[in-house]
């Protein structure tokens, strides 16, 4: 009972640990601060020699599942239709991102001190939680691949918010030009005519209604009961019947979900694919969600506190010499030319996928950046562009690089 106790105890204190650091750094914004923040602190109390115990295995393997569920339960019949008009977009992005991945890929490890498997990952474009499980799972440098894709996710982050506000600049001039300068100058007016009389009108009903008086207390206590018996009437034992009913339904398809991720998982990992609880959770859940089985979706919070587990995974591999090579030019000169080298050719791709579709250039520019799912998607809604068409995109690339890398590698393992 006491190893019990103080094996509850380690793990709370190791969440309880990893809650703050993302806390600390989501204060400056950071990008993945769900990952990074307990990563970065915990592994910086160890390099201070603060003893903390090692998160139990259990934690990484039940991760890859969860992760699995969350990316396999985005695909859908839906998706799958609403994908068909850009078919010939997402060939380009998922053509452009593995190309990447085997170009820099082997480039770096030819042309610098990392492995090839270091390398590739480095290069990947599939998420920084989906990457960092590959790389714990097949043993490769994770403090050069959190690197590479944090440098990423930042200059993503920094250029692109950049490149869309010109572009909405630009467009905004264009609009001004194509109207005149005087007529919106009328429409404004006019407008503001009409927000000034709407306000005086509302002003009049106003002072109408204070002139009829006030509110009895015997209007009071009528609105309470009114407002009691519309309270209680969703209090009906049919309603609570229908309650219990869904929750058992919900947890049924949890259930389901669980087992359908579990069995792909397990049947992947046995076969030899790195990280093979990941992609076959992901490869099973999406084919029931598709062939109709009611799979659960993880809410994002749930998926966040995920994200932190991931983080106090990685911490236990965070030594005082880990982020050593990282001051030496073989390792870090490199890193930038490729990180350089990625950005350009995603300028590239979103040209052709304006050439050749009827999308906007932002719109095309969006879906080809080399961030994030998540990030890009909310920049689209935040420039006013089609965050479906950017979302899909970007799923397809997430989907091919943590599905076709580990099966990469289970080739390269067993020459």
């Amino acid at each position: 009972m006491n190893n019990i106790f103080s094996f509850v105890l380690e793990i709370a204190l190791l969440f309880a640990l990893g809650l703050i650091g993302w806390f600390l750094l989501s204060l400056v914004r950071m990008p993945a601060s769900e990952v990074l923040g307990p990563a970065l602190l915990i592994g910086a109390l160890r390099v201070m020699e603060i003893d903390l115990p090692t998160s139990p295995g259990f934690l990484f393997q039940g991760a890859q599942v969860v992760i699995g569920i969350f990316v396999g339960s985005m695909l859908t019949r839906g998706t799958l239709r609403e994908l068909k008009p850009m078919a010939l977009s997402a060939m380009i992005i998922v053509s452009w991102a593995l190309s990447i991945v085997f170009f820099i890929g082997f480039a770096l490890s030819r042309y610098s001190e990392l492995d090839l498997y270091t390398a590739m990952l480095s290069a990947s474009m599939g998420g920084l939680p989906e990457i960092t499980v590959i790389a714990i799972a097949s043993g490769a440098g994770v403090a050069v691949i959190v690197i590479m894709q944090l440098l990423r996710l930042l200059g993503t982050i920094f250029i692109f918010p950049l490149v869309l506000g010109h572009i909405d600049k630009k467009d905004n001039m264009s609009k001004k030009e194509n109207f005149g300068g005087l007529p919106g100058k009328t429409l404004n007016r006019s407008a503001c005519k009409n927000d000034i009389e709407i306000k005086k009108d509302s002003n009049r009903d106003l002072e109408e209604k204070a002139k009829r008086g006030k509110i009895s207390n015997a209007g009071i206590n009528a609105s309470f009961i009114t407002y009691y018996e519309k309270l209680t009437a969703h209090f009906t034992y049919e309603k609570l019947a229908h309650f219990i009913y869904s929750i058992r339904e919900s947890w049924l398809r949890v259930i389901v979900t669980l087992v359908i991720a579990s069995a792909g998982g397990v049947l992947v990992e046995w076969i030899g694919v790195p990280a093979g609880l990941l992609v076959g959770s992901t490869v099973f859940v999406g084919t029931a969600s598709v062939l109709g089985v009611p799979v659960s979706r993880l809410s994002t919070t749930l998926f966040n506190l995920l994200l932190v587990l991931i983080g106090i995974t990685i911490a236990d591999i965070v030594t005082p010499d880990t982020f050593a090579p990282m001051g030496e030019a073989a390792f870090l000169v490199p890193i930038l030319l490729a990180t350089a080298f990625m950005f350009a050719t995603s300028f590239l791709v979103a040209w052709i996928i304006y050439r050749i579709t009827s999308w906007d250039f932002a719109t095309s520019f969006l879906a080809a950046a080399p961030g994030g799912f998540t990030v890009m998607t909310a920049l689209a809604i935040k420039y006013n562009r089609d965050p479906f068409k950017v979302s899909m995109l970007h799923l397809c690339r997430l989907l091919s690089i943590n599905i076709f890398i580990p099966l990469v590698f289970m080739f390269l393992m067993r020459r």
